[in-house]
């Protein structure tokens, strides 16, 4: 039986038509490759016009054997409709692109350089952005400007405070380099920076000044969400009131040992300098996603980027 089982499998087998055998008829289009766009900001506001470059300097073809002709080029937002740039672009070898969001929402702007004849794979590059206002990105427990206040505001201990991260300066560092994002999160400043940042009546406040607001970090956070994600994560081992009025956000800080433009510990810390110094190091402040304590750190008065705060 078993031997019967065996010879009726081979005849079947060999009755299947040999459909894995390849199509040595097929022929393979070359391809091109070396096209790039200029990166657009992470956050651009609504209605601000960018402008990109799209760079075909470096434009190969992967079979150098077959002229591709004239080289096309195009760009696109998101999935909408192509609109062609040039059809030759052996003219030139940078070109510069438009646009303005006018909603709110994430774009994709992407270009295609492509063989006119379709002799050639077409090769493409695409850079993305959200369009956000920064008047609205933020929701919750949001502290209130009242009418002429630049800053919101609140009092403790026969000091007025800013509410709001400082921002509104030449100095200090935007968001990942984003300046639509100076409003909504602040600026990040050094020590160095943050001694002369604040605008005339304010200061810098102690650490003194600081600890009197107290140790419970939870009454300093605020419950804020920026474009729906929350800035503080839910921790059950703090509990976020903002008691004082504070309205402390996650932001993170800057690093410019490493990269200059880019955030560190965004939904974990919020960190703020004072006046004060230990030794040759600068004194902060910090609240951590996950603790109640508020805490004490030393820092480089020279590279290391944090928010402020304001008082008078």
């Amino acid at each position: 039986m078993r031997k019967e089982t065996i010879i009726l499998v081979a005849a079947a087998l060999a009755m299947l038509p040999l459909s894995c055998k390849k199509d040595e008829t097929t022929e393979t289009k070359p391809g091109l490759s070396g096209i790039t766009i200029s990166s657009a900001p992470a956050y651009v506001a609504k209605g601000q016009k960018l402008t990109m470059t799209i760079d075909v300097s470096d434009i190969t073809r992967s079979d150098e054997t077959k002229d591709p002709g004239a080289i096309g080029l195009y760009w696109k937002v998101n999935e909408g409709d192509q609109i062609t740039i040039t059809e030759d672009i052996s003219a030139g070898t940078e070109y510069k692109v438009e646009y303005t969001p006018e909603e709110l929402g994430t774009y994709s702007i992407t270009c295609c350089a492509y063989a006119v004849d379709n002799s050639f794979y077409s090769c493409s590059a695409s850079t993305s952005f959200k369009a956000i206002d920064p008047a609205a990105s933020l929701t919750g427990d949001i502290p209130v400007r009242q009418p002429g206040e630049k800053y919101a505001q609140f009092t403790s201990g026969g000091l007025t405070w800013m509410a709001e991260n400082l921002y509104e300066t030449t100095s200090g560092l935007s968001y990942n380099n984003c300046s639509v994002m100076d409003s909504v999160f602040g600026r990040y400043y050094t020590y160095n920076e943050a001694l002369t940042a604040c605008p005339s009546g304010w200061r810098l406040p102690t650490a003194a000044e600081f600890d009197a607001l107290g140790t419970d970090s939870g009454s300093l956070m605020a419950a804020v969400s920026f474009l729906d994600s929350e800035i503080w994560p839910y921790n059950k081992e703090v509990s976020v009131t903002n008691a004082t009025g504070f309205s402390a956000l996650a932001v993170g800080y800057i690093d410019r040992t490493i990269i200059e433009t880019f955030v560190t510990g965004e939904h974990e810390y919020a960190m703020f300098w004072t006046s004060d110094k230990g030794g040759d190091l600068a004194q902060y402040r910090y609240l951590f996603a996950k603790d109640k304590e508020v805490h004490k750190g030393l820092g480089s008065p020279v590279s290391l980027a944090l928010s402020v705060r304001c008082v008078k």
